[in-house]
């Protein structure tokens, strides 16, 4: 049994896209709206983000004192933009102000779409990734806490069950017998 495939000469016809309407999805951000104009976020543990819809772009800075995980969330950040298609990864730079980077995103309506509404999206949907991550940070932070201070009665000992040697260390506690050879008096 063959199957058979007939081409038949068609004119090219126009092709017609509709776009349905999709549900629109509610999100909950604290944003504030600063008096140039610019969206301030600061729901994340260590960065805040300041989104300037004129401008086309977004920056991020460290909420108290900068180190590893400062620039550790604002890369993963930058690269989880990059790979939804909100950033170009060539405009991802340092900015003018210590710790801080900057990326630029269009500014142009396509189609329905506000750029900045779904600059806003794309950061809530990190936001919620970021929530989790931290969560299991300080879960282990704090077990590891715990175990130091509260230790289980197998992994400590009580003061005096382990008897003290007469001499510790490495330095006697009257000096080296040798000292006085090579002249030196402490």
């Amino acid at each position: 049994m063959a199957d058979h495939l007939e081409l038949k000469d068609k004119p090219i016809e126009d092709i017609h896209l509709v776009l349905k309407d999709k549900d629109s999805k509610k999100i909950s951000l604290a944003i504030r709206k600063t008096l140039d104009g610019n969206l301030l976020i600061q729901e994340h543990n260590s960065i805040n983000i300041v989104i300037q819809p004129d401008k086309g772009k977004i920056i991020t800075f460290p909420k108290e004192e900068y180190d590893d995980n400062c620039y550790a969330d604002q890369d993963d950040l930058f690269k989880f933009l990059t790979t939804s298609g909100v950033i170009k990864p060539e405009t991802i730079n340092g900015s003018n102000i210590y710790g801080s980077l900057e990326a630029m995103f269009p500014i142009e309506k396509i189609g329905k779409e506000e750029p900045v509404e779904v600059v806003i999206l794309n950061l809530h949907n990190f936001l919620e990734k970021q929530k989790i991550k931290h969560s299991i940070n300080k879960k282990y932070v704090d077990d590891l806490e715990q175990q130091l201070l509260n230790p289980e009665d197998e992994e400590s000992t009580e003061l005096g069950e382990i008897p003290h040697d007469k001499f510790k260390g490495s330095i006697p506690k009257w000096g080296f017998p040798t000292r006085g050879v090579y002249r030196y008096n402490y």
